[in-house]
């Protein structure tokens, strides 16, 4: 069943901040507070957007924070490509891709400098981000992100996948190990973190990729605050294990981004390689209550699809998912990276989309 959205939220950006044009243009990730504060992520900076109600239907007053400066990055000058983004209480998760790149094709290059750069796959321990900051009356306070430590190897997350026997083919490797399956990057059905959503220290994290003979990947964690203001994973799995696996039937399809009705989760579901495609919400209820490691078939009343999205042939990428309710219209509040040329407002606003939320 495709549904269409029953109305559309105006996201205005001041045009004084940097790169404004990028942040409507490459919208990744999006989450409201306790207090009705937006907070949108994008894929090409190290920054958050937040933007309060104005009016219904209106989202501006913007405030841009950069996160290099409150972070303990590796690279300078590099993205951290947030993906995941989830408030609770006072407290605003933050998830980065954890991807590597392949170069891509430019026109200024030759054909054989073009074969080239496609056979070059970077690592970006950047996106290794795992953080939670603290919020108060839509601001950072001036409290330190708690984080995961990152380093050139990624960070405690990748570092236990990699001897996992369905992921582990699939994380990128440092320089100066072997090469092996870690050479699929982001968009190609390499490893990729693209949904977020948090109770308690719990973290379920949903994978774009890959994606395993049209199986999606849901992980859910247990992150733990250590001395130092710092994040740990705890113990949640087999033998002690810092992660569960849980696979899903979401039609080949990858998980875009995810968000909590009451104790089910919902899923914003779409292609894993960089085209136009199905999207669709899904629902996997008491996701709580699934054992260590599971395989939960698109059947019965444990996962269940939603809807689908209105197809598009191009741009229009559905990436954020939140809920967005009116009085007595549960709802859910989609953003879009490439947005097509109709959602954009003049030079600084874009238009999101309000889905109604099946209840059954």
């Amino acid at each position: 069943m495709i549904a269409p959205p029953y109305n559309r939220v105006l996201l205005r950006s001041y045009r004084e901040a940097p790169d404004h044009e990028r942040l409507r243009g490459h919208l990744s990730a999006c989450a409201r507070d306790r207090d009705g504060h937006l907070w949108l992520g994008t894929d090409e900076l190290t920054a958050l957007s937040r933007l309060k109600p104005k009016m219904p239907g209106v989202f501006s007053k913007h405030d841009y924070t950069d996160l290099s400066e409150r972070l303990q990055l590796v690279e300078e000058d590099q993205e951290i490509d947030v993906e995941g983004l989830d408030s609770e209480g006072d407290r605003l998760w933050i998830v980065g891709s954890h991807t590597s790149t392949r170069k891509g094709v430019k026109q200024r290059k030759d054909m054989d400098k073009n074969l080239q750069r496609l056979t070059q796959v970077e690592v970006r321990p950047n996106r290794c981000l795992i953080a939670c900051a603290t919020i108060a009356n839509g601001q950072l306070t001036d409290d330190a992100i708690a984080q995961l430590p990152i380093s050139q190897e990624g960070n405690a997350l990748t570092l236990a996948l990699r001897a996992d026997p369905h992921l582990g083919p699939f994380l990128f490797r440092t320089q100066e190990e072997p090469r092996g399956g870690g050479e699929l990057a982001s968009k190609e059905n390499g490893f990729d973190i693209e949904g977020l959503a948090a109770r308690g220290e719990r973290l379920y994290l949903g994978l774009r990729g890959p994606v395993l003979r049209g199986w999606a990947t849901l992980l859910e964690l247990r992150a733990e605050p250590t001395a130092g203001n710092g994040l740990a994973l705890g113990p949640i799995g087999p033998g002690g294990r810092p992660y569960r696996k849980h696979l899903l039937q979401l039609a080949g399809m990858g998980i875009r981004d995810l968000c909590w009705h009451d104790s089910d989760l919902l899923i914003l579901a779409g292609p894993t390689m960089d085209i136009a495609g199905p999207q669709g919400i899904y629902r996997l209820r008491s996701p709580e209550d699934l054992p260590d490691d599971s395989i939960t078939e698109l059947a019965g009343s444990r996962l269940q699809l939603l809807f689908h999205l209105p197809l598009v042939s191009e741009g229009d990428k559905a990436e954020g998912l939140c809920r967005y309710d009116a009085p007595g219209a549960p709802g859910l509040l989609v953003v879009y990276d490439a947005p097509r040329s109709e959602r954009l407002i003049g030079d600084d606003a874009v238009l999101a989309d309000v889905f109604t939320l099946p209840m059954s």
